[in-house]
């Protein structure tokens, strides 16, 4: 497939076949320099709320670019978006998207908020009361949380316009082609991390024509259908990452559980939850339960930077005294724009209590140590609330004509979890697979094996050879965080 897939990608460059409506905007961009970085210059492209009927009002999309260093040298416009749903790709444009100096010097890097993202007009919601328990333990209680799902669904739409019935993946995938005709360009190369993985498959299942390379990192796969499959997926990628970890705190004095079988322990920790006699450790009278421990568990999962911090974590939890905690943990609530994005383009159908059960215990025999992914949870409860079928719901992938794609899995991802990376290789004809064994959310900012075969691939087109597997990488603590970042960071950890 490498040999092929370079030889495709050549013929790509040479000329493809310019492919898609021609909705795209022609004005030029009036760029100035952004306010957090005078390096880096920021503007606006202005384009339909609904790309079907234009009329129907305008929005304007933040763009941030950053100028190849090596002008001579110039390849082209390289796309970026970190994911979320709900990061801002002008934020990961400032940062340059963490990618290598070879790479910064022979592209001008992009970066857009989408739509109803941080400066491209940002969902509103508002204050729409206290939210009820994410994990309902009867019908009453499901019936409450899906009427809080409502009214909140309800509430952004009031307060967000017009917009947020137009906040998926098609949409998005327009606005970055007016991008691209704005920035006076034929072709775009495209590396997207997480959810941008989405957006990225969208754009190349509309424009293929206008794809000059794409990079997926961090996988997400539209084809998972149903909510049981993709509450399942997402809590075996949590537990694979787990074991991960597993294996590691043996090996290494950072690791405060030494000594101790991190499996049975998190098992022992568990019953105990279950049981309420476990509380949060920066509070004794709040109970710490299930849902709660694997947040804990998620949260140290997208670096194993982070690991040496849940080892601690799991040893304090250990040492509570067995005693019942009355008081129970205060949900943080939906989100909002998570929501609205989301399930746009993901139909999750929960008909009911009875239907959601089976989603628990489908997802807890798939991860019978973690028991749930919170991320995957969210993501099913989020929906729940929405008063139409999602605008584009999962599907067999429609990509065709593009350059070979580069999909990078890591098989301890804990969010888009390696399953997905595999799928969307076999479903998109000619696109590459780069598997990286290692635990942690996304790969070229973990990897500098990855990083090598993503810049590679960036700067010469060419992809890795069949079955290209870059090796685990353990966590330094002399280095500190090595992942890619965001400016934003009130975004949360999700996709």
């Amino acid at each position: 497939m490498g040999r092929t897939a370079r030889v495709l990608l050549a013929t790509a460059l040479l000329g493809g076949v310019v492919s898609g409506p021609a909705e795209a905007a022609t004005e030029k961009i009036k760029w100035h320099k952004c306010a957090d970085d005078h390096g880096v210059q920021c503007g606006t492209v202005s384009v339909p709320i609904d790309w079907a009927h234009p009329k129907r009002g305008r929005v304007k999309i933040a763009v941030a670019r950053v100028k190849a260093k090596n002008p001579k040298k110039r390849i082209g416009v390289l796309v970026v978006n970190p994911g979320g749903p709900g990061g801002s790709g002008v934020d990961f444009a400032l940062d340059r998207g963490g990618l290598s100096k070879a790479v910064q010097e022979r592209y001008d890097i992009v970066g857009f908020d989408p739509r109803g993202v941080g400066a491209s007009h940002a969902v509103k919601c508002g204050n729409v009361g206290r939210a009820p328990g994410g994990y309902p333990g009867n019908a009453a209680a499901f019936g409450r949380l899906k009427a809080y799902q409502t009214k909140l669904y309800r509430a952004c739409r009031k307060k967000t316009g017009l917009l947020y019935d137009f906040l998926g993946a098609t949409s998005v995938a327009r606005d970055m082609d007016a991008i691209r005709g704005a920035l006076g360009v034929q072709k775009v190369s495209y590396y997207g991390r997480s959810y941008g993985t989405w957006l990225g498959q969208r754009y190349a299942e509309l424009f293929p024509g206008r794809v000059r390379g794409m990079t997926l990192d961090g996988t997400m796969d539209h084809s998972v259908k149903g909510a049981a499959r993709f509450s399942a997926d997402e809590a075996k990628g949590l537990e694979a990452a787990y074991g991960q970890f597993a294996k590691w705190c043996p090996t290494s004095k950072q690791c405060a559980i030494r000594g101790k079988d991190p499996v049975k322990l998190l098992d022992a920790l568990m019953l105990r939850a279950e049981k309420g006699k476990l509380h949060e450790i920066d509070d004794p009278k709040v109970r710490l339960g299930p849902p709660g421990l694997a947040q804990m568990v998620r949260n140290s999962m997208y670096e194993p930077i982070a690991w040496a911090e849940l080892g601690q974590e799991l040893a304090e939890l250990n040492r509570q005294k067995a005693s019942v905690a009355k008081k129970a943990a205060s949900d943080q609530g939906p989100d909002g724009a998570f929501a609205g994005i989301l399930c746009a383009d993901w139909s999750l159908p929960v008909k009911d209590y009875k239907a959601l059960l089976d989603v628990r215990a489908q997802t807890r025999r798939a991860a019978p140590h973690v028991r749930v992914n919170p991320l995957g949870w969210e993501a099913v409860t989020a929906c729940l609330g929405r008063n139409k079928a999602a605008s584009d719901p999962q599907r067999p992938y429609r990509i065709k004509g593009t350059p070979p794609i580069l999909v990078a899995g890591g098989v301890g991802d804990p969010a888009t979890v390696y399953p997905w990376a595999v799928d969307v290789n076999r479903g998109v004809f000619g696109s590459s697979l780069l598997t990286y064994e290692g635990a942690g959310h996304g790969s070229y900012g973990l990897s500098g094996c990855a990083r090598k075969a993503i810049d590679a691939y960036l700067l010469t087109g060419r992809t890795p050879v069949l079955g290209a597997r870059c090796p685990a990488v353990p966590p330094n603590f002399n280095q500190g965080m090595g992942a890619v970042k965001t400016r934003s960071s009130g975004v949360p950890l999700r996709f």
